[in-house]
């Protein structure tokens, strides 16, 4: 009996007609998902990517200003980030500025403004930020840019809607602080 199994593993294993054509119909979905997975991978992490130099240029524009800014001047800052990434759905901005405080031993809010769909950042907000955040010296300041948006892919390879959101600070350049107008 065992003979008679061995021999006709060996003839199904050696046996080649039609093998083409079922390897074929069983391999093509899985190759063409993959390309299609490849092309959706490469088009989320240049998304990314230029999302992130989006917002590092938003930062570097904000840390060389040296008069104060004020709603106005962020919303067109918004502007800026739109047209420079690559994302297609609404995207959102909060600029804030934070100090550290050697009394409160804590960082210390000194203003927020947030466009579109997202609220300027709280204390308590800032709390939850504060293992993102590099160590300060007393009175020195970051201007802080996040950036929120989401990506989806032209086709749907199983992933969904992807969040797009970056976190960067920088120090002021020409002044001690970037400094906030209500006008």
């Amino acid at each position: 009996m065992t003979v008679q199994f061995k021999t006709y593993l060996r003839r199904f294993r050696d046996d080649t007609n039609g093998t083409a054509a079922v390897e074929a119909v069983v391999i093509m979905p899985v190759l063409f998902w993959a390309f299609m997975a490849i092309a959706v991978f490469f088009d989320m992490y240049q998304s990314r990517s230029s999302t992130e130099k989006a917002a590092f240029t938003v930062s570097d524009m904000l840390s060389r200003e040296t008069a104060a800014v004020n709603g106005d001047y962020i919303d067109n800052a918004l502007d800026l980030f739109e047209t420079m990434s690559t994302l297609d759905a609404d995207q959102t901005m909060r600029v804030s500025v934070v100090s550290w405080s050697d009394v409160e031993e804590d960082y210390v809010l000194d203003w927020s403004y947030g466009t579109g769909l997202v609220e300027a950042l709280t204390a308590s907000d800032l709390n939850n930020l504060e293992d993102k955040l590099p160590t300060l010296v007393n009175g020195e300041r970051l201007i802080l840019v996040q950036t929120y948006g989401a990506y989806a892919p032209s086709v749907n390879v199983g992933f969904g809607t992807i969040d797009m959101n970056t976190l960067v600070f920088s120090r002021p350049r020409f002044a001690p602080q970037l400094a906030w107008s209500d006008t």
